[in-house]
């Protein structure tokens, strides 16, 4: 059964939270998730369609946004791009901002928002970590307002939605740290096995094995890890295998 407003009620909201993890394989596809349960749940407290565009902005990061429809995804990728709207640029937003065609700021913005088909936008901002900014921008046809009743709506949304995203976050940075720490490994063992080869082909000591890896790596300007996968690629077993062992429990 579908989850939205009508299903969860009263003091059942306390602890909510969206699964933003399980099927995404990276921050991309949370954003994309959280796009889509935003837009069924504003929906279903409007009983109309409304879409929803889910923006991120983090330091030293590329914008990140996703959208429940192509044209919702447009129209988010389209502030950055033109540098206007409610989400341009990580603007930061303080409340819950209705954008209609009755007002006077983001003129621009205002325009391709009718030009797709929406009469009004919703922006609701999220409380991310400190260095990030993001929000929710929910899109109405131009027959449908956004009643004091869907802003509360979205804005509760909104925290469930913000704590969600820091956790989903929080599980990809793990993750891509682990990634990380993983070829760091990969690449110490190659290097130190391929130094290995030299000091016993040319009888050196480990430094000097390293200063070969390293000065051949300079004059066919590659990485270090590339000239020693070629050392190892040309022993007659092959390149050994990375083997990560458990700390052993006394």
């Amino acid at each position: 059964m579908a989850v939205g407003p009508a299903n969860i009620k009263g003091p059942e909201r306390h602890g909510f939270l969206l699964d933003l993890v399980t099927g995404a394989d990276g921050e991309e596809r949370s954003l994309q998730m959280l796009a889509d349960a935003a837009a069924h749940w504003v929906s279903t407290a409007a009983g109309a369609a409304i879409e929803c565009a889910a923006v991120l902005h983090r330091q030293r990061s590329c914008p990140a946004s996703a959208g429940s429809s192509p044209v919702a995804a447009g129209l988010a990728a389209s502030e950055d791009e033109h540098g206007d709207g409610p989400t341009a640029l990580g603007s930061a937003l303080a409340a819950p901002t209705v954008i209609n065609q009755a007002g006077v700021r983001w003129q621009a913005y205002r325009r391709r928002l009718a030009d797709s088909g929406f009469g009004a936008a919703l922006a609701v901002p999220l409380d991310l970590k400190p260095g990030s900014a993001g929000a929710l921008v929910f899109l109405a046809p131009a027959n449908v307002g956004f009643t004091a009743k869907v802003v509360n709506e979205a804005a509760w949304f909104a925290e469930v939605a913000s704590h969600s995203l820091k956790l989903a976050l929080d599980v990809h940075g793990v993750i891509r740290a682990g990634d990380n720490l993983k070829q760091v490994l990969e690449s110490r063992t190659s290097i130190d096995v391929a130094c290995g080869v030299l000091m016993a082909q040319n009888r050196c000591s480990y430094a000097e094995a390293f200063s070969k890896l390293a000065g051949t790596s300079r004059n066919r300007n590659l990485k270090v890890r590339s000239v020693a996968d070629s050392i190892l690629r040309a022993m007659p077993s092959g390149a050994p295998g990375t083997r990560f062992e458990p700390p052993a429990i006394a």
